[in-house]
């Protein structure tokens, strides 16, 4: 009867801070907006090393930039986005289901679908399945991007691990 019932403290600071980075991602274009500024949503860039790079079931890691963006969209989603050459590589992440690890300080998002953008319209493929990993780009730390989707063409995979500095702003 003397065990206590609810989250520790730990627990409780590791929900605040995947919750303030999801926030932040979700939230920095609305805050322009309300000061009647129309700003577009920041393209954070992070700088580091493109791990691996699968487009629809072909490795094209030698040619993954060593870059990850990621874009903060209405309705609460978010987009990483890779680059092969001049193709982008974007998945879409439902940034509502966001869900965190206490352990890691990974967080993850479902992944709506998979934009392949090589020309001035892009390509959206549906994921059947996904899930986009990332830690905080603020940390000091390296920070990480990992998202893998199947699709009706393929899979596609893309993994990346930042120097460590903060993103900026493109």
């Amino acid at each position: 009867m003397g065990e206590r019932v609810g989250l520790k403290r730990d627990d409780m600071m590791m929900m605040m801070k995947t919750s303030l980075i999801a926030s932040a991602l979700i939230l920095a274009p609305f805050a322009a907006h309300a000061q009647n500024k129309p700003v577009a949503p920041p393209l954070m860039v992070s700088a580091g090393k493109c791990d691996k790079l699968v487009v629809a079931g072909k490795d094209v890691t030698k040619q993954c930039k060593n870059e990850v963006a990621s874009l903060p969209m209405p309705g609460g989603v978010v987009m990483f986005i890779f680059t092969q050459g001049k193709t982008l590589i974007g998945f879409t992440g439902d940034a509502t289901k966001l869900a965190g690890d206490k352990k890691t300080g990974i967080a993850g998002v479902p992944v709506v679908d998979v934009n392949i953008r090589s020309g001035k319209e892009p390509k959206i493929l549906a994921a059947q399945d996904g899930l986009c990993k990332f830690s905080d780009p603020y940390s000091g730390k390296p920070a990480i991007v990992t998202c893998t989707a199947k699709t009706a063409e393929g899979t596609f995979t893309g993994s990346f691990k930042s120097n460590g500095k903060p993103p900026r702003a493109k």
